[in-house]
């Protein structure tokens, strides 16, 4: 006996019941009528979220239950208006290596919305895209254009897609594939990037493909202590000359700050503005760029370029630049004061051609030192002050655990004056890594900033400073939002790769979502912290 095999859909089941006694299974539809076969004729059920399916096998002649008739293609109507129903549904959209050699990895995407928006950070060209795709629907046309799955689409522009149901019901879907709008740089080396240097060439070009910088004489190094080729990485660039890179200063050394631990990835570039601004009277603040990384033909993810500290024109002026750190490397020029037990690094550009300087400036800190911890108010006529309250704040505001103990900058200029800062990488500070907890200070009881707190005029310097950031919060929200409406399409391309926000569905709409509850919960935790300041280190 011949049989027919048929799938049975969400449109005309709302549930399969159970078998009867008599080994027959009932069909309850969703207009409330009924219909009843022989369990002899199941061959499959499967469920998921959205379908109950059944597959059937039966001859003609029994007449159990009839395909419904399907509109001929030549009666299509596309621009009927929309009647949403479960045969003319787009259940998933994907983009495969295999068919789009340009991609870096297969991406899968279920549909839950009209809108589907997707970012591919480092294509410029979208006019060719192979797109596959699964629907309940008898026909799929693309800005007009019936095709099938794994057809060439332009996605030059939004892409129409209209699935058409077996009875001509029409829902429409807008599909965007698009790149971050971000600059993208492209670093190729001529051997393996860890943490020793490797020479390569680097390029830069715009969301549209224009290259507008290239140099072959630069070097990259991952960049601290825990490199590993499956994390996220910094790195750290080094060129032969100075170069100019997207407007920034011209330097030889540069940084790319991956922003790892943050789920914005805005933290750093936010108090990068915030130290930048008019609140705050620092000598020098490092200016960032977000990029897109390509490096050796792989996407590594959203990054921030940076200007990394050093002495010269356009940056620190003069002077020489120290770092307090919890310890030390065997090749740093480093020395320990004997009171408070704090460890200064040097960060010179030429740090180690010097020794007798490092001894000199280590012999001066000691006495400054010993006069502050003595009680004595002369020590005071070595610190710029308004550096040290400002420092003392602006950390206190972010509340950076690590103020006093990584990457803590200050410069000790010619005529032997001690300032703080430039401030460096904030990617775990705002309520991010270090957790939610946005009271108590994290500086009153260090070393240094315990006396100072004992000095009228260091108290009321901060007390001024304190004031004038909490009467100018919106001037932070503003740098919030700017920074987070920057990279808002790159987090969508890093999630595909780092998965950081634990996005399901990597569609720009699902990401933004959770992405937008980030970024508010960092607006929510400064606004909080202010709040403290306020009331607590006036």
């Amino acid at each position: 006996m011949k049989k027919q095999a048929l799938l049975i859909g969400a449109m005309s089941i709302f549930f399969i019941g159970q078998a009867s006694a008599q080994n027959t299974v009932t069909i309850l539809k969703k207009d409330g009528s009924s219909i009843e076969y022989p369990l002899s004729a199941v061959d499959t059920l499967s469920d998921d979220e959205n379908t109950h399916r059944m597959t059937l096998s039966y001859s003609k002649e029994e007449k159990l239950l009839e395909p419904q008739t399907v509109i001929a293609e030549s009666a299509v109507n596309l621009d009927k208006s929309d009647v949403k129903q479960s045969y003319n549904v787009l259940r998933t959209i994907s983009f495969n290596t295999s068919d789009n050699a340009k991609l870096q990895k297969d991406v899968n995407v279920e549909i839950g919305e009209s809108k589907i928006t997707l970012v591919f950070p480092y294509l410029t060209d979208m006019s060719g895209l192979k797109m596959n795709f699964e629907t309940t629907g008898s026909y799929v046309y693309f800005n007009g254009k019936k095709i099938e799955s794994g057809a060439s689409c332009d996605f030059s522009q939004e892409g129409v897609v209209k699935v058409v149901a077996f009875n001509g019901d029409v829902r429409t879907y807008n599909i965007a594939v698009i790149n971050s709008g971000l600059p993208i740089l492209e670093f190729n080396t001529s051997g393996k990037v860890g943490d020793e240097w490797a020479g390569g060439k680097i390029s830069i070009k715009d969301a549209k493909g224009k290259e507008s910088f290239t140099n072959s004489n630069v070097e990259i190094k991952g960049r601290g202590k825990h490199f590993k080729e499956s994390l996220k990485n910094a790195y750290n660039l080094k060129f032969d000359e100075k170069v100019s890179i997207l407007g920034l200063t011209s330097a030889k050394r540069w940084v790319l700050l991956s922003n790892a631990y943050d789920k914005t990835m805005i933290r750093s570039s936010v108090a990068f503005d915030i130290a930048a601004s008019d609140l705050f009277s620092f000598k020098w603040t490092p200016k960032s760029q977000p990029v897109e990384l390509i490096l050796d033909g792989k996407y590594m993810g959203s990054y921030t370029l940076v200007e990394q500290i050093r002495v010269c024109e356009g940056r620190v002026s003069e002077g020489q630049i120290f770092s307090a750190e919890n310890s030390y490397g065997k090749d740093d020029d480093a020395f320990q004061l004997k009171q408070s037990g704090m460890t200064f690094i040097m960060r010179d550009p030429e740090t180690g051609v010097s020794g007798t300087k490092l001894m000199r400036t280590e012999k001066l800190l000691e006495e400054m030192e010993s006069s502050m911890m003595s009680g004595k108010s002369d020590y005071t006529k070595s610190l710029d002050l308004q550096s040290f309250a400002d420092w003392f704040v602006f950390n206190e505001i972010l509340r950076n655990e690590e103020a006093i103990s990584s990457d803590a900058y200050m410069v000790f200029s010619p005529d032997n004056i001690l300032s703080m800062g430039p401030i460096w990488d904030m990617s775990k500070t705002m309520g991010g890594e270090y957790g939610d907890e946005y009271k108590n200070s994290i500086l009153s009881e260090t070393p240094w900033f315990s006396q100072l707190l004992k000095n009228s005029d260091f108290k009321k310097l901060v007390s001024a400073k304190v004031d004038q950031v909490v009467k100018n919060k919106k001037t932070i929200e503003a740098i919030i939002k700017e920074r987070a409406d920057a990279i808002k399409y790159s987090v969508a391309g890093n999630e595909m790769v780092w998965n950081s926000l634990g996005a399901q569905n990597f569609d720009y709409e699902t990401v933004s979502e959770q992405y937008t509850l980030e970024v508010s919960k960092l607006s929510n935790w400064l606004d909080d912290r202010l709040t403290w300041i306020e009331e607590n280190l006036k």
